[in-house]
């Protein structure tokens, strides 16, 4: 049980001589008699005046009742005596971060400098006398021949040669079992095949607990490293520091003068290019500057162990570049919400944040870019029309047109026009985005919900109930301010445009709501489910376009997922010609629901054409003859 008896320190002492230990530092403060027998402290002073070549520990505690108060924690007298008053500090000194970093060389106490572990051990290495003494210099100490630069009045930084267990470490157990100390069950004489491996001879060896129940375990910079959360025993930092003294590469900050000097020149720097540059680039010139102080540090830390400040300068820099940039953020804030507020009200809200940030594009022309654009039209307008009054169908045009221009910004389009009820909207303009085509479907299938809601709405209220048409499609279309000199308009053209308002359209032949093109189908069919409806050829184009029902997420239940293999089937013998197998899908289908209107119409087509077959030339197009 702990505390060991001193008998095994002594046992320890003189087997590590055995194997040419240089010095021993014993990081076990012994201040009290051992607890099992006298004679063990006895046995221990004796070892250590014999091999002459023990550092003992120390510390220097404050009082718990007087503050101002400090007082020595040495070892027992017998052993003072008996290493000739060779012990050292061992207390370390935490950062505010938590982490220990800086070692104490020494302290001064009751007019005297008692020097720490690391200390007496390297005078004991050094075979240096009492008359070498700890001398304070401008750098930090000198020491016979060792100049330790410090980083703060009494500490140094320690350079760490690695995580926790860089250095080599043994069990007491392996080193105090030799042929002569009987362990019971476990003795194995571990230290006879030590001393034949010779590890210790010559090295300065430390004995210290590493067990985290003595709470002499320490968080280091090098805590985390690869992924292993493990603290540093302390008796591994005293290791370090000898370390780093003995090897003469201690860390150090430069000159405080110069370290001002280089934070100014950052600051102006960051100054003169929030002037000179707009606001985003001057934002990423000083995150550049940031981002390579930051790298220079580390290069000139891995190459010189100098330690220049990050956190203040970086704090610096970043409120330069605040402090400059806040002043003409006022005198234009105002202006810019005046100027938004007037413009977003005859504009998209997107085109004019677009052209504030960038007033070089309010100018006529357009580009060409891959984008999506969405027609919707509210179905059998005309006759809900006759049957309000102006008033009540202006109300009602605007609380649709409300309730639909919201799903769409907030699935990220802007819209283009209204035209009475219609509503042309697009996706990925004015700033493009990779999933324009499914912000479009899903804000189509939003609106939808939205008008079912609102239709649930106006029967409550005994209005006419509305249902919409959408067309959506995917392309390369020219989007830019189209007009004349004085007045114009942000939007879109192309043939890309005309055929996603012919789709809206074509709703009206298939009975369905939701129609998207062959280029929107594939941009968006792994996210959404859809189903085929034909191969269009609209007015005004030859070449003809699969064109799709979009019915809904992956995700949902699916009002047709039931009959939809069924139902592509069909479309599959419809354009092989095999009326029969086709008529069969189909009938299945309005089994299953009596009120779908594309299994419909592909009844009717097979039923006629099983009767009077098309042409031998037949491509399986419907040609459409009106927008």
């Amino acid at each position: 049980r702990w505390p060991w008896p001193r008998s095994y320190y002594a046992q320890v002492i003189n087997n590590l001589n055995k194997a040419g230990a240089a010095v021993i530092g014993v990081d076990v403060i012994l201040d009290i008699p051992d607890v099992y027998n006298p004679q063990n402290d006895s046995m221990l002073a004796n070892t250590i005046q014999k091999t002459n070549n023990v550092v003992l520990s120390g510390k220097i505690e404050q009082s718990s009742r007087l503050s101002s108060y400090f007082y020595e924690v040495k070892p027992i007298p017998l052993f003072v005596e008996a290493s000739d008053s060779s012990w050292g500090l061992v207390s370390i000194q935490i950062d505010e971060d938590g982490f220990y970093r800086r070692y104490i060389v020494g302290r001064e106490h009751n007019n005297q400098f008692l020097p720490s572990l690391a200390m007496a051990v390297l005078r004991k290495y050094e075979k240096y006398g009492k008359d070498v003494k700890l001398e304070k210099t401008d750098e930090g100490f000198r020491f016979g021949e060792f100049n330790i630069s410090t980083y703060d009045e009494s500490s140094m930084l320690v350079n760490f040669a690695g995580p926790e267990g860089t250095f080599p470490s043994y069990s007491f157990i392996s080193v105090i079992d030799d042929s002569s100390f009987y362990l019971g069950e476990e003795d194995l004489d571990y230290f006879d095949e030590l001393l034949s491996e010779g590890v210790f001879k010559d090295k300065i060896v430390l004995i210290g607990s590493t067990v985290a129940e003595f709470h002499d375990n320490f968080p280091t910079p090098f805590l985390g490293y690869k992924g292993q959360p493990k603290e540093m025993p302390g008796v591994e930092i005293h290791a370090n520091a000898i370390n780093t003294i003995l090897n003469n590469i201690y860390i150090t900050k430069p000159n405080y003068l110069l370290y001002l000097l280089i934070v100014l020149l950052l600051v102006f720097l960051v100054q003169f290019l929030s002037l000179r540059f707009s606001t985003v680039l001057s934002s990423i010139l000083t995150a550049v500057i940031i981002i390579v102080y930051i790298g220079i540090q580390f290069l000139i830390f891995n190459k010189f162990f100098l330690v220049m400040g990050i956190v203040l300068p970086t704090i610096a820099i970043f409120l330069s570049y605040v402090s400059n940039n806040i002043y003409q953020y006022i005198l234009t804030q105002k202006e810019k919400q005046m100027i938004m507020g007037a413009f977003e009200r005859y504009v998209p809200q997107k085109v004019v944040k677009e052209l504030l940030d960038h007033p070089e594009k309010l100018t006529l022309g357009g580009e060409e870019r891959f984008m999506t654009v969405l027609f919707s039209d509210i179905a059998d307008f005309t006759p809900i029309s006759e049957t309000m009054t102006p008033p009540e169908l202006v109300h009602l045009i605007n609380e649709y047109l409300t309730e639909m221009t919201d799903v769409i910004l907030d699935h990220d389009g802007i819209i283009d026009k209204y035209v009475g009820d219609a509503i042309m909207a697009e996706f990925g303009a004015p700033v493009f985005y990779e999933e324009h085509a499914l912000n479009a479907c899903l804000a189509a299938l939003h609106m939808q919900s939205k008008l079912a809601e609102l239709s649930k709405k106006l029967e409550k209220e005994k209005k006419p109930i509305l249902r919409s048409r959408i067309g959506i499609n995917t392309g390369n279309m020219v989007v830019g301010n189209m007009g004349s000199n004085k007045v114009f308009n942000y939007t879109v053209m192309g043939d890309e445009v005309n055929l996603a308002s012919r789709l809206e359209g074509a709703n009206k032949i298939f009975g369905t709501y939701i129609m998207i093109s062959e280029n929107t189908y594939n941009a968006v069919k792994d996210k959404l489910d859809t189903r085929p409806l034909d191969m269009l050829r609209v007015k005004g184009k030859e070449k003809p376009v699969n064109v799709f029902e979009l019915l809904g997420r992956k995700t949902g239940t699916g009002y047709f997922r039931d009959s939809l293999a069924t139902y592509i089937n069909g479309i599959r013998y419809y354009h092989d010609r095999r009326w029969d197998q086709a008529l069969e899908c189909f009938k299945y289908c309005l089994k299953l629901h009596p009120e779908d209107s594309p299994s419909k119409l592909y009844l009717r087509r097979v039923f006629e054409y099983s009767k009077n077959p098309p042409p031998p030339d037949w491509d399986g197009v419907f040609k459409m003859t009106t927008k």
